[in-house]
This record gives C-alpha cells, sequence and structure tokens, in this order.
C-alpha cells in the first residue's frame, strides 16, 4: 500500500473512531432529538447523512460508477445508536480493503430537472477523500449540536476540525 493511500486509511479510521465515541455516549433520545440549532434536524440525520456516502463508496466498487445522490435514506441510521456503532465498524473494516488506485466515474446532476447527469474520472483515493472532508463538516454541525444541547458528552479534542486547521493551529 502506497504512503498516500495508508495516510487516508488512517484520517478516515480516524474519523470514523471519533464518530462512534461520540454515538457510543448520546441516548437514544439525544441522538433522535430535533434541535433549533440544527435548524430542527438531529444528530442522526447527520450522522446518516455521514455513513450512506461512506456506503456509497464502498457500494461502488461493484459498478466502478459512484452517484451520491442515489442514497437510500435509512431512517435506522437516524434512530438506533447501536445500528450506527456497528455500521461504523463495518466500514471502516471495508474501507481499509479498498484499492484506492481503482479508477471511478463519478456521477452528478446538479440541474434542478434532474435531467443533466455529467459523468466526472475519480478514484477510490479522491473519493475516499471527499468521505473524510465531508465527514468533517458534518461533524462540526455534530459538535456545535452536543455543546448547545449535550454537555456532559465528551468531544475528541479534534471533533469535527478539519486537517488543515489543526495544521494551521500549529504553525
Amino acid at each position: 500500500m502506497s504512503c498516500s493511500a495508508q495516510s487516508l486509511k488512517f484520517a478516515s479510521s480516524d474519523i470514523l473512531t471519533q464518530l462512534a465515541a461520540v454515538v457510543g455516549q448520546l441516548t437514544g433520545a439525544e441522538y433522535a432529538r430535533p434541535l433549533a440549532v440544527l435548524s430542527g434536524n438531529t444528530i442522526g440525520k447527520h450522522v446518516r447523512h455521514i455513513l450512506e456516502f461512506y456506503e456509497l463508496l464502498l457500494g461502488s466498487t461493484q459498478t466502478g460508477c459512484l452517484n451520491y445522490d442515489r442514497r437510500v435514506r435509512d431512517l435506522r441510521l437516524e434512530v438506533d445508536p447501536d445500528e450506527v456503532l456497528r455500521r461504523i465498524g463495518a466500514i471502516d473494516r471495508a474501507v481499509q480493503r479498498l484499492d484506492l488506485n481503482q479508477p471511478l466515474q463519478l456521477e452528478a446532476d446538479l440541474s434542478v430537472s434532474g435531467a443533466e447527469t455529467v459523468r466526472i474520472p475519480s478514484s477510490f483515493a479522491r473519493e475516499l477523500h471527499h468521505n473524510i472532508e465531508h465527514a468533517i463538516h458534518h461533524m462540526a454541525l455534530i459538535r456545535i449540536a452536543v455543546l448547545s444541547s449535550c454537555p456532559a458528552i465528551g468531544l475528541p479534542t479534534h471533533f469535527g476540525v478539519a486537517y488543515s486547521t489543526l495544521q494551521h493551529h500549529h504553525r
């Protein structure tokens, strides 16, 4: 495994481990409670969104085509922290087995009508990087929700903080 692939897989595992650490502390009620600070959304909805992006990436190993808009929106992931923890573990193990050098076609449609699909050459490495950054973004929102609504929950030090921000602070 190349150094860059190893770094991406390590970062992904780190992010998923942090997410599991927070979800594992939340009660089902805290996890699924609509919060004003999230515009009426829940921590669970943000976690579901993160995990479904990862699952789409992993599922695309069969087709070589990835479309993030084709999410299943599994509502169990919004209300069941135990299911979330099980899925995080499965996702992390599957990511470790990915061939990040494998090419991939990203499919997207940014039109209102949904009739203008484009295909963009990509790779599993590029899309894993995207999933890491996407997860951090949603974890930043989860951080705000936890701090405002569940102050007893311990957050990992860098939960929801981009690696570039951490590097900037270390300089």
